[in-house]
C-alpha cells in the first residue's frame, strides 16, 4: 500500500515537486556560471568577499566565506540560503500530506482500503524525502557538468538534501502535534524561524551557538573549501530520528485530532461576526497571531544584540557604511535584516488575500455570497485584511526589535514596507479578477522572482538601479538608506491601490466557479 500512496502522491503533486527539484537542484550550477561571469579573475573575487565579509547582515544571513574561490562563493550563497528555500517548500508538502489531507477528509478515503494511517504517512515522508534526494542528485550533477569538483559538489548537495530531509521530519512530528493544518503550519515555521536566528546571531557574534541549527552546520561544512564530511551526517541522524518519533506520535493519537487538543469554539456566533470583513478577520486571526509573535520574538532577539554590535563592529568598514548612510551600525544591520523579513511578512499576506480563490474554487465563498454581501464587498474585505495582516506582522516586529533595544524608530521602519506589501496584494487581488485560474501560481512566482533578482543584485549581476525599478522591495530598501523615501512609498501605495480596484472590478465581472 505504501507504494500506492507514494504514486497517488506523486501524481497529484507532480508538477510542483519537479519544479521544486529542478529550480533548486539547477541553482547550483548557475550560480557556478554567473559567478564565473561576474568575477572572471581572483581580485574580483577577493574584493567581493572582503565587501561583503565587511557587511554584518550578510554574516548573519549566510555566515561567513571561507575562502574567495568560484566554489567557496556559490557555496556561501547556497548552503544556508539554499537550505532554508529547501526547508520552506519540504515543510509545505509534508502539512499538506500529513495533515491537510485527513483534516479535509480524503484521508479517510484512503483509509477505507487496505491502508493504515502509518502506510499513509510513511508515503508522506517517502515522496518529501525523495524530493529532497532528488535536489541533492541534481545539484550533483549540474556542478559536475560546470566542472566543479567532485568532492565539494558532492558535499553541498549531501548538505542541500540533509537540510531537505531534516525539515521533513520536523513538519512531519509538527502534524502529529497540532489538529489544524495552519496550526501545523505555523509551528513548524516558528521552529525554522528560531533556527534560522540562532544561526545568523551565532555568525553574526561569532559564538559557537551556531552548531545548535541545522542552517549552521549547513553553512560550517565548508564544501569546496575543508569539505567536512561529517556535518551533515548530523541533520540526516536527525530526520530518521525525527520520522520515527512521527510514525510513533501517529501511532498514539486519534484519527483527526493532535496531541494539542483543538480549543472549542463558541455555541453561537457573536453578532459583529455577520459582515465578510469580520468574517475575514476571524478566519485570519490564528495566522496573524502566530506570525506576529514569531517575529515580535525575532525583533527581540535582534533588539538585544544591536548595542554590542555598535561596540563590536566599531571602527570596521560597516560602521563606515552606516555613517554614510546616516544611521547607526545597529540600525543599518537591523534595516538589511528587515529587508528579508518584509518579504516573509508579503508570503503571509499574500496567503490571505488568495483564500478568495480557494474558497471559491472549494465551494466556501457560495454561502457567503448566498447572503446580502456583494462581491465587491467580499473581495474587498479579504483585500483590507491582507493588507492588515502584513501591517500587523510589520509592527510586531519593529516592537519586538525596539523592546529589544530600546530605539523606538525601529517599528516606524518597519512599517515603511507596507505600501510593497500593498502593491504585491494589489496584483495579487489583480489576478484573481482578471487571470482566476493561474492567479495563486503567478503571484508566488512573482515573489520567488523577485527574490533571486535580490540574489542576482548581490553577485553585481544585474545593475542595482534596474533591481530598485523591479522590486519594490529593493525600491523601499534604497529608500530607507537614502533621504528619497517618499517617491516609493507614495507610487507603491498608489500602484497597490490601483491593481487592487482593477481586481474588483474583475471580480465583479466574471463568472464565479460557485455550486
Amino acid at each position: 500500500m505504501i507504494a500506492i500512496l507514494t504514486r497517488a502522491y506523486l501524481r497529484r503533486s507532480r508538477w510542483g515537486l519537479l519544479a521544486w527539484v529542478l529550480l533548486l537542484g539547477l541553482l547550483p550550477a548557475l550560480m557556478v556560471v554567473f559567478t564565473r561571469a561576474g568575477y572572471p579573475t581572483q581580485a574580483d573575487r577577493d574584493a567581493f568577499a572582503h565587501e561583503s565579509m565587511a557587511n554584518v547582515s550578510e554574516l548573519a544571513l549566510r555566515g561567513p566565506i571561507f575562502a574567495a574561490s568560484t566554489g567557496g562563493l556559490v557555496a556561501w550563497t547556497l548552503a544556508s540560503s539554499g537550505s532554508l528555500v529547501g526547508a520552506v517548500v519540504a515543510l509545505i508538502f509534508i502539512v499538506r500530506y500529513a495533515r491537510s489531507d485527513e483534516q479535509a477528509g480524503r484521508l479517510e478515503l484512503q483509509l477505507a482500503g487496505r491502508a493504515t494511517r502509518a502506510d499513509q504517512l510513511r508515503a508522506a515522508l517517502l515522496v518529501v524525502g525523495g524530493a529532497g534526494v532528488a535536489v541533492g542528485a541534481v545539484a550533483f550533477l549540474g556542478l559536475i557538468a560546470t566542472g566543479m569538483p567532485t568532492g565539494g559538489s558532492a558535499l553541498l548537495a549531501v548538505v542541500l538534501a540533509a537540510s531537505i530531509l531534516f525539515f521533513t521530519g520536523v513538519g512531519a512530528v509538527c502534524a502529529q502535534l497540532a489538529t489544524d493544518p495552519g496550526v501545523a503550519g505555523r509551528l513548524s515555521a516558528a521552529v525554522l524561524g528560531v533556527f534560522f536566528v540562532i544561526a545568523a546571531i551565532g555568525d553574526a557574534i561569532g559564538s559557537p551557538i551556531v552548531w545548535l541549527s541545522p542552517f549552521g552546520w549547513a553553512r560550517h561544512a565548508q564544501a569546496f573549501v575543508a569539505d567536512r564530511y561529517w556535518v551533515p551526517l548530523v541533520p540526516l541522524v536527525l530526520a530518521a530520528a525525527l520520522g520515527w518519533l512521527s510514525l510513533r506520535l501517529n501511532r498514539s493519537r486519534d484519527y483527526g485530532c493532535g496531541l494539542i487538543p483543538a480549543r472549542r469554539g463558541r455555541a453561537s456566533a457573536p453578532g459583529w461576526l455577520r459582515g465578510p470583513l469580520a468574517l475575514a478577520a476571524r478566519l485570519q486571526r490564528g495566522s496573524v497571531i502566530g506570525w506576529a509573535v514569531a517575529l515580535a520574538f525575532l525583533g527581540l532577539m535582534m533588539g538585544t544584540v544591536l548595542a554590542s554590535l555598535d561596540q563590536q563592529l566599531a571602527g570596521t568598514a560597516f560602521e563606515e557604511f552606516a555613517r554614510r548612510h546616516g544611521g547607526e551600525v545597529g540600525e543599518v544591520f537591523f534595516q538589511f535584516v528587515l529587508y528579508v523579513l518584509a518579504q516573509v511578512a508579503t508570503a503571509a499576506a499574500l496567503a490571505a488575500v488568495l483564500t478568495l480563490r480557494t474558497d471559491e474554487t472549494s465551494g466556501l465563498a457560495e454561502p457567503v455570497l448566498a447572503r446580502p454581501v456583494t462581491r465587491a464587498r467580499w473581495s474587498l474585505a479579504w483585500a483590507l485584511v491582507a493588507a492588515g495582516v502584513g501591517a500587523i506582522i510589520l509592527l510586531g516586529l519593529g516592537l519586538g526589535g525596539a523592546l529589544g533595544s530600546g530605539r523606538w524608530s525601529l517599528p516606524l521602519t518597519t512599517i515603511a514596507y507596507l505600501p510593497a506589501i500593498l502593491a504585491m496584494v494589489g496584483l495579487a487581488l489583480a489576478l484573481v479578477g482578471w487571470i482566476p485560474r493561474a492567479s495563486i501560481w503567478v503571484s508566488w512566482t512573482v515573489l520567488g522572482t523577485l527574490l533571486l533578482l535580490d540574489l542576482f543584485a548581490e553577485f553585481n549581476l544585474l545593475p542595482a538601479e534596474t533591481i530598485r525599478l523591479i522590486s519594490p522591495f529593493a525600491a523601499t530598501f534604497a529608500g530607507l538608506l537614502t533621504t528619497g523615501l517618499d517617491v516609493p512609498l507614495v507610487v507603491l501605495t498608489a500602484l497597490g491601490l490601483g491593481l487592487g480596484a482593477l481586481g474588483v472590478a474583475g471580480i465583479r465581472r466574471r463568472d464565479l466557479e460557485l455550486g
